[in-house]
């Protein structure tokens, strides 16, 4: 089974965090080496919650929560799964649709789709899943 992209899934576990961590400069964010299945929360700040939700050690979906979308914390927790996940793109407009309008957006980049959705007290989350 390849390691990227699958066709309902962002690759393996194994796959992803080592695309990511290669990305990541901050080691308080940087991802463990191993995780179980299942809906797993690989960390929750007070400005980043990342969740993965993992079957058969393969990554659906990959959600990030922050009430300071605009802090280079979260820029670069993003950053580290776009360019991974070599899904370098329109997702910067997306995120300024989302931010600006306090509202939901998405687009495709490279197979992957980002969702997000900025509540009025801006609070911001951004799934990663396979486009179907």
């Amino acid at each position: 089974m390849s390691q990227e992209l699958g066709t309902n899934d962002l690759g393996t576990y194994d796959y992803v965090a080592r695309v990511y961590n290669q990305n990541m400069r901050l080691t308080d964010y940087r991802l463990p080496e191993s995780v179980e299945d299942g809906a797993v929360v690989l960390f929750d700040t007070d400005q980043i919650k990342l969740t993965m939700q993992i079957n058969h050690q393969r990554v659906e979906k990959i959600t990030i929560e922050t009430p300071e979308p605009q802090s280079s914390t979260y820029m670069q927790v993003f950053e580290g799964f776009e360019f991974g996940l070599d899904a370098l793109g329109t997702w910067i407009n997306t995120y300024h649709r989302s931010t600006s309008q306090h509202g939901s957006a998405a687009d495709v980049v490279n197979g992957i789709l980002a969702s997000y959705n900025t509540t009025p007290d801006n609070v911001l989350t951004v799934s990663l899943t396979r486009a179907k």
